[in-house]
């Protein structure tokens, strides 16, 4: 069992129910043992009784003077019964026993000794029987006296108290346990709004973790928001260093661009102008990289695709107003992705612009959610490109787009910033005619909110 709650929750109960099983057990037992002791008790208090009463009379037999004070030996078949031999056979037997005789079994206890017999009686009761020898003075035999008694009344009230003693514990053992569950509750409740809060940061609906929290987990909650911090810390950095960079490298390259751009025509300016335009797309693609990179994984990172698709179709409908494109847009249903919103509009935009310079009047973009991501797919009724050419772009051998003759990088810039978010870029033939590309992005995490979690640790308890 790998849960917590589940785990004490069933240690405690087990505890529970083997504590209630052993003193149950043990009660039960010291409780037959004193019923056991006082049944005993009393028939040696009748067997004392009658042998103050065994005498010869004046012929030399055996006889009982008088009768025993209890008047059950004098009703037949009354559940207690005595009975007195010798050696030879003279028996004498309690009215109770009517015509019927105690099998006792095989015996020579010590003279004065007591021992203790389980008998079958009459009517096929169950009897205990006591006897002793004793010697008589002037009588040559030793007489064998027995009293015995039916345990039916015994085992019954010892089953009744037994059956009172299971059902107190059964109704204690259930509200225990209901004590317990709700001790795992209480003690669980601080990791349940620990894990909502948690939830709520991948989410983005929070940045930290707050609230008061017992003493044993405010060094964790202290840490996770450190840990918090220094990751918000590091991609601010990062996106900080990659600006400046940009700043530092795009205004020399735009110097120099302009300044190529005033010199006269000639091969030399068109070959330091196209190295101008290179070096500034590596730029870009490496900025991108970058920025994808610290922002993957980063707790909060999300974006709406309907909305990103949207607002970048929207652009490309105005950049290329003069070719009278068709867009036919269709977002299945409203998903959010763990990507980050220039990243994303930076992988339409490059897929979007793409289309639009190859199509020859259609552009299609769909959105549809495909567990466990989200696939973007653009598509254009243009002349496509070779399946082999594709399969190197995706795979990375060949970091260029279909312009011809250039090298520009933007199917290779989509390609590397799916790869650094967990996605991917496919490339594939357009029902349209033209080239399909389709990006498969992570899906942003569910926010799981404290009422629903709560919730959800009742139904475990």
């Amino acid at each position: 069992m790998r849960s917590l709650r589940g785990r004490v929750l069933l240690s405690s109960l087990l505890v529970c129910a083997l504590t209630f099983a052993v003193t149950g057990a043990l009660l039960i037992h010291l409780i037959r043992g004193e019923f056991e002791r006082r049944f005993d008790a009393e028939l040696s208090a009748h067997l004392d009784q009658l042998l103050a009463r065994v005498g010869q009379d004046s012929t030399g037999s055996l006889v009982v003077a008088g009768s025993l004070s209890d008047p059950r030996f004098q009703r037949p078949y009354s559940r207690f019964y005595w009975q007195v031999e010798d050696q030879t056979g003279n028996r004498i037997r309690s009215r109770s026993l009517w015509d019927a005789v105690l099998p006792l079994p095989v015996d020579a206890p010590a003279d004065g000794e007591i021992h203790r017999h389980r008998l079958p009686g009459p009517d096929g009761q169950r009897l205990v029987a006591i006897e002793r020898r004793v010697t008589l003075p002037g009588y040559p035999q030793v007489v064998r006296a027995a009293v015995a008694a039916d345990v039916v009344g015994l085992e019954d009230s010892i089953d009744s108290i037994s059956y009172i003693l299971i059902a107190t514990f059964a109704v204690l053992a259930i509200g225990l346990s209901f004590i317990v569950a709700g001790q795992v509750w209480m003690v669980f409740r601080p990791l349940a709004r620990l894990r909502a809060q948690v939830m709520a940061i991948r989410s983005g609906k929070s940045g930290r973790i707050d609230g008061a929290f017992p003493s044993e987990v405010t060094p964790l909650v202290e840490d996770l928001n450190a840990v918090l911090a220094h990751s918000r810390e590091v991609v601010t950095r990062g996106r900080v260093q990659a600006g400046n960079l940009a700043h530092g490298l795009k205004t020399p390259l735009a110097i120099l661009t302009n300044a190529v751009a005033a010199l006269d025509a000639g091969e030399a300016s068109e070959m330091i102008r196209a190295q101008a335009v290179a070096i500034r797309r590596q730029l870009d693609h490496a900025l991108s990289r970058t920025r994808a990179a610290a922002a993957a994984g980063v707790p909060g990172v999300r974006c709406d695709v309907a909305d990103r698709v949207s607002n970048v179709v929207r652009a490309m409908e105005t950049l290329y107003r003069e070719r009278n494109l068709d867009f036919d847009v269709t977002l299945v249903t409203p998903v959010e992705v763990a990507i980050e919103i220039q990243d994303l509009d930076e992988m339409l935009g490059n897929l979007l612009d793409n289309a639009c310079r190859f199509a020859n009047r259609r552009v299609a973009v769909t959105a549809t959610l495909d567990e466990p991501g989200c696939k973007i797919t653009v598509e254009d009724d243009g002349r496509g490109i070779a399946p082999a050419m594709a399969q190197e772009i995706v795979e990375g051998g060949l970091p260029l787009d279909r312009s011809s003759g250039g090298a520009g990088l933007g199917l290779g810039i989509v390609r590397d910033l799916a790869r650094a978010y967990k996605g991917e870029l496919r490339l594939g033939h357009s029902g349209l005619g033209g080239l399909a590309a389709t990006l498969v992005l992570p899906i942003a995490s569910r926010a799981v909110g404290a009422p629903e979690d709560l919730a959800t640790v009742m139904r475990c308890l």
